[in-house]
């Protein structure tokens, strides 16, 4: 049971890393520091990507580690 928890723990470490990447490149795309518009912009697009990946990496770990 406990080698399956840091299984886990450790797969969820590992998903945020392309997350870190991937929010740096929006980050260069849209340069929210320019304008309050572009600065709401990036918020909702992180936002976004904040519900897609959670959902993802939990289907994943759900497929993975289930019962």
């Amino acid at each position: 049971m406990k080698l399956r928890s840091l299984l886990i723990l450790l797969s969820i470490v590992l998903a945020m890393v392309p997350l870190y990447y991937l929010n740096r490149w929006l980050q260069r795309v849209i340069r929210p520091r320019e304008s309050p518009g572009k600065f709401f912009l990036f918020v909702f697009a992180n936002f976004l990507l904040v519900v897609v990946y959670t959902v993802f990496i939990v289907g994943v770990v759900v497929r993975l580690f289930g019962r």
